[in-house]
Formats: C-alpha cells, sequence, structure tokens
C-alpha cells in the first residue's frame, strides 16, 4: 500500500457511498449519464478528439451529430461508449479474470478498423505505420518529450512476455493494494508498456476503470482541461516516484466519489461548468430549427455577438503580447469606414457595447436606413522589438453579413517596413447561418490559433 496524502480520503468517502446504497433509480441514471459523458468526453478528448462535449451529448444520448464534426471522430466516440460498456458487463462477472484477449477486444473496439498514421521512428525521423488493431505492436514506439527527448516504450519483442507478467503481478496484488492504488499502478505498468500501435492511453484508462468497477466503485475521470498535470504525474512515475500518479489518481476518484454520494442524497450532480454545456447543447438544439434571414435587429445580434463572444477574448489574447511591440492600436471599420479608434487595448469591446444604445442603432448607425454588411476589427502592433529591422503586424477579424448567412474570417498580416511587403495568413474562416452561433470551446479554439500564430511570428523574427 502507497502511503498517500489522499488514501485516507478515499477511504472514507467511499464508507459513507456505500452507506447511502442503493440508490434511487432516478438518482443513479442521472449520475450514470453525468459519468458517462465525462468519462467518453474526457478520454477521448486527451487524445485529440475533436468533439465538444455538447456534441458528445447529442451523439451518445440521442444519436444526433451537429456542426462540423468528423466521421472518424464520430466513430471513434460511439466506439469508445460501447467499449465502457463492455468494461462495465465485464465487471460485473466476478468469476471471469482480467486477461490479455479481453485488454486486446478493448483496443479492437475502440479503434474500429486498421489505419495508417503519421509515426516518427527511434531517432526521430517521419514515417507511416499501419495500425493493426487488437494486436499487440510489430514496430517500435515512442514520444517525443517536451524537452526533444526520445522516450522509447517497450520493443515489440518485449511485449507479449511483459504484459504477461503485468496479469501475474495484478493477480498477486489484487487483494493487498486498495483497488484505486492497484488500479492506479495497473494503469501506469501499462502504459509503460505501451502494447499497441494505437489507444493505449484509452485502454490504460478503460482498464483502470474495469478494476475500480470490479470493486463497486465509480470510475475515474482523467479531465482534457488537467493534461499537463496527469502527464507530469506520469513523468514523476517515469523517474520512480509511481507515487506521485497514484496519488493523482485518488484526487480524481475523490471528484468521483464526492459526486456519487451527491446523487445518492438527491442532489444536484451538474458543475457550474456543466450549466454552460447544457445552454450551448440547448442552442445547438433550438437554433437549427428554421432559415432565418438578416433583417436590421438579426444583423445587430450577429455583430453584438462577434463582438462580445469572440473578438473581446481575442484582443485580450492579443494584448498579452504588447509588450513585444512599441506601440498598439485597435480600430473599428463598419462598410469600410473607420468609426471609432480607441485608445487602448479592450477599449474596442466596451465601446462597441456602450454604442448599441437602441435595437436600431449600431455605431451611430441607424440600422434601418443604413444596411451594415461588413464589420472589421483590427488589431496593430507597430515595429517588433526582437525583430531586426521594422515590422508590424495586424490581426483581423472580418464579419461579412449576407441573406441568409454570415462569414467570419480572422486573419493575420505581417508587415515589413523596409519593403512595405505585406505576409497576409488565414487563420479561420467560417461560412454560418444566422440561427448558428459561436460555441466557447470554438472561440477557445480560434484564440489558441492566433496565440500560436503569433508566438511563431515573433519567435522567428
Amino acid at each position: 500500500m502507497y502511503n498517500t496524502r489522499t488514501a485516507e480520503v478515499v477511504t472514507k468517502l467511499k464508507v459513507e457511498l456505500d452507506s447511502l446504497l442503493p440508490f434511487k433509480p432516478e438518482d443513479e441514471k442521472r449520475l450514470r449519464r453525468k459519468l458517462r459523458l465525462e468519462f467518453n468526453y474526457n478520454s477521448n478528448h486527451l487524445e485529440g478528439n475533436t468533439l465538444t462535449y455538447g456534441q458528445t451529448q447529442l451523439l451518445l444520448l440521442y444519436d444526433k451529430s451537429s456542426g462540423d464534426a468528423s466521421v472518424s471522430d464520430i466513430e471513434e466516440m460511439k466506439a469508445h461508449d460501447f467499449a465502457l460498456t463492455q468494461v462495465e458487463a465485464m465487471a460485473k462477472e466476478s468469476e471471469r479474470p482480467l486477461t490479455e484477449t479481453f485488454i486486446k477486444e478493448l483496443n479492437q473496439t475502440i479503434l474500429v478498423r486498421p489505419f495508417w498514421k503519421d509515426a516518427v521512428t527511434y531517432d526521430g525521423q517521419p514515417a507511416r505505420k499501419e495500425v493493426k488493431i487488437g494486436q499487440y505492436k510489430t514496430s517500435p514506439n515512442s514520444v517525443v518529450l517536451k524537452n526533444g527527448e526520445i522516450h522509447a516504450y517497450a520493443t515489440p519483442e518485449e511485449t507479449p512476455a511483459l504484459m504477461g507478467d503485468l496479469l501475474k503481478w495484478y493477480n498477486e496484488s489484487k487483494n493487498s493494494l486498495p483497488p484505486v492504488q492497484l488500479a492506479a499502478e495497473f494503469h501506469y505498468r501499462l502504459v509503460c508498456i505501451h502494447p499497441f500501435d494505437d489507444g493505449n492511453g484509452r485502454v490504460a484508462r478503460l482498464v483502470m476503470n474495469y478494476i475500480l468497477f470490479s470493486h463497486s466503485y465509480p470510475p475515474v475521470v482523467i479531465k482534457s482541461d488537467d493534461k499537463e498535470s496527469y502527464l507530469t504525474a506520469l513523468q514523476k512515475a517515469d523517474t520512480g516516484n509511481v507515487q506521485a500518479l497514484i496519488e493523482y489518481v485518488e484526487q480524481q476518484a475523490i471528484w468521483s466519489l464526492e459526486l456519487s454520494i451527491r446523487a445518492a442524497k438527491g442532489e444536484d450532480v451538474e458543475e457550474l461548468g456543466d450549466v454552460d454545456k447544457e445552454i450551448e447543447i440547448l442552442k445547438r438544439e433550438k437554433l437549427t430549427k428554421a432559415t432565418i434571414y438578416k433583417t436590421p435587429s438579426v444583423a445587430y445580434d450577429v455583430v453584438n455577438h462577434i463582438n462580445n463572444d469572440l473578438w473581446r477574448p481575442l484582443a485580450k489574447a492579443i494584448g498579452k503580447f504588447d509588450d513585444f511591440f512599441v506601440e498598439t492600436k485597435q480600430e473599428i471599420f463598419i462598410n469600410k469606414k473607420l468609426v471609432e479608434e480607441p485608445q487602448g487595448p479592450g477599449v474596442i469591446a466596451v465601446s462597441l457595447a456602450a454604442m448599441f444604445n437602441t435595437r436600431s442603432l449600431l455605431l451611430g448607425h441607424d440600422m434601418k436606413g443604413a444596411e451594415v454588411f461588413e464589420v472589421e476589427w483590427k488589431n496593430e502592433m507597430y515595429s517588433l522589438k526582437t525583430a531586426n529591422h521594422k515590422q508590424d503586424v495586424e490581426v483581423l477579424c472580418m464579419l461579412m453579413l449576407y441573406d441568409a448567412s454570415y462569414t467570419v474570417a480572422v486573419e493575420a498580416m505581417l508587415v515589413d517596413g523596409d519593403t512595405l511587403m505585406k505576409n497576409a495568413a488565414t487563420l479561420y474562416r467560417m461560412d454560418r447561418e444566422y440561427k448558428s452561433f459561436f460555441m466557447s470551446d470554438e472561440v477557445e479554439g480560434i484564440v489558441k490559433l492566433v496565440s500560436k500564430h503569433l508566438l511563431e511570428v515573433i519567435r522567428h523574427a
């Protein structure tokens, strides 16, 4: 047993949860729905699946898809959800031991079908490899660490014997280690082997929760927004500090146990962030039923939405780079006419909203009499301090309004002060119907794209 700071808390919470059993049917249904969504969304999102929480909920609960979700991401999410049901069912059959065959079946389930993917050779060269599902790897696999070093996993030749050793260790330890510690260490040992060409992380988290299910624990959910802490705990384990990972998993088990206790008491299991998710799901469902055409009121709503929900967080992110430039300025153009020149970052968002003083006035324009067909937000950054000659950078957010749709584009422009040559890059462009609004995860993605672009511009200046 590992003497962690959290082991005692886990034990006490499990005792409290057991004292509240059995669940009322409606409470158990709420909890299962919550944990099912959280585990499927986060475990896949950790590995690069692009479905949002709202899209995941629509898919798993209503078998519907929305937005521009890729077919492969949809298939992957549904397959992972099926694998979770396999894990729960297997855990209930106490007479059936955990086997290599079952672990291979999980890999086959989540990967759906064989495919080719980009890879890196042991010496860091790009390559392509075929991923054969449900089979142990036939070629070496590795990962490039943040410091540029290559971390190699077990060789294909070592893998069968190591997997046999892992199952032997599990059977010898399952009665001596507390369930959460047993599950966490099994997860780590499986990750160290990395027995498959792909899907190792997801399989490791599924088997970890098989072990928890078999001991009547709720599943552990590794949150995708906590990915750095998760990877840090794994890296600490690689240096010999396995207890760091054990404690990390125990912390996540505490979240699941506390959530289960609230459910057992009939209390709300939705967190504040989940309310926002529900609102976004409602937007997707309710705003997709009819064609909306441009009117002054519709134009007002779209401009206000883009200004507050997209440009404001984008301008805030851009403002973080101000110190790299001698001077910065923000401007707004409506129908290609400059309408405002605020003094300082962040002022645009406030002043634009302030000038929406009625439903027909927009920056002094009567929208009933003067149609708005284009709005442009511009952030100009003059004279990059780290460049060896004068370079200016502009970030533009452009909104074009048409009869039954609108277009949003975000561009970045590098202006060479010596030659006045402009190098423009379109970072984002999307055509939308007026019933479709930007969701917070989409905005976050755009903000990251722009931030990464500015980082590269400054880094290579």
